[in-house]
């Protein structure tokens, strides 16, 4: 399968789009358990989101990232980054998150496959994305690729 170089990759549906995030623990378990970003969460640092904008317009930042396979090879395509600063960021945490979730259990169960070797059963608990249909003029600002709608992995 080919993946577009600049093709928007994700889990969503007609109301929400997951987007993943890392944090230390002394961040996400508080966040984890209150079920929303609360303290030691800082909304004045950049928050960066994964599913640029023009810096001195807006919030937001958009770039794009070298996409790696499972063992850190690169491939062809890459995947948005969004950096999230200022207004974005208060209303990212109060307003457009609606869940938080762990997924190190699953990082876990992938890189436990990885190690004894079995590609295939690691890449099998990836969760499935799909390209995300970008209005033409939000394409065209962020600069991914337009007319393709075939399945990806994460």
């Amino acid at each position: 399968m080919t993946v577009p170089r600049h093709q928007i990759r994700a889990r969503f549906d007609a109301d929400t789009v997951t987007v993943y995030q890392a944090y230390p623990p002394e961040i996400a378990e508080p966040a984890l358990a209150a079920g929303r970003f609360v303290a030691p969460f800082r909304r004045e640092r950049m928050t960066w989101i994964k599913p640029s904008f023009r810096l001195r317009a807006s919030p937001v930042r958009v770039q794009w990232d070298p996409e790696r396979s499972l063992r850190f090879a690169p491939l062809t395509h890459r995947s948005l980054q969004v950096g999230l600063a200022g207004e974005a960021v208060r209303r990212y945490v109060d307003e457009w998150s609606t869940a938080l979730t762990d997924v190190t259990p699953t990082v876990r169960a992938i890189r436990a496959r990885l190690d004894v070797g079995d590609d295939a059963a690691a890449e099998g608990l990836l969760p499935a994305e799909h390209p995300y249909p970008l209005p033409a003029d939000v394409a065209a600002v962020v600069g991914a690729d337009a007319g393709e709608s075939e399945v990806a992995r994460w």
